[in-house]
């Protein structure tokens, strides 16, 4: 009699903590679905090239293209011989078409904007896309190439 006894005590004792542990399973996934868990949502949007060049601007959109509008602080004219964008999608090369206003004889002083196809598939909304960018230019007057290299995070937008 004494055997069943102690039987039962074990069985209620496991199944009370089988209870508060199923609980505590629901109340973490319930969290987990609600994105509290997600750290990329607490991580500001940056932009950063040094003193060089300034971020005036900058967007990722949901197609997997970006833009920048970056102003040239350099005190002397540039000339940028090509841009590359190496990211978590891939490392894409931009276009020189695709520096605006043009990639000859940017003024000090002056902005300019690079467009690029980061991604053939689609970003996942409102997902943080975080990317390096790798500038080569040249001063007008001198043949040598120079990189600058900056870091961007943002949020990725609907065109």
């Amino acid at each position: 009699m004494q055997n069943t006894n102690k039987g039962q005590a074990a069985i209620e004792f496991l199944v009370t903590y089988g209870w508060a542990i199923m609980g505590a399973i629901i109340v973490i996934g319930a969290l987990s679905y609600f994105g509290i868990f997600n750290t990329q949502r607490y991580v500001n949007d940056i932009c950063y090239f040094g003193d060089q060049f300034t971020c005036e601007d900058y967007v990722a959109y949901q197609n997997g293209s970006v833009g920048l509008q970056l102003r040239n602080n350099f005190g002397v004219e540039i000339d940028i011989n090509s841009t590359i964008i190496k990211s978590n999608y891939g490392t894409a090369m931009c276009q020189l078409n695709d520096i605006l206003p043009s990639s000859t004889n940017i003024q000090p002083g002056t902005t300019f904007n690079v467009r690029c196809k980061v991604s053939s598939t689609a970003i996942s909304l409102n997902d943080k896309l975080k990317y390096k960018m790798i500038l080569t230019f040249k001063r007008t007057n001198s043949t040598n190439l120079h990189n600058q290299t900056g870091d961007v995070t943002i949020t990725v937008q609907k065109p």
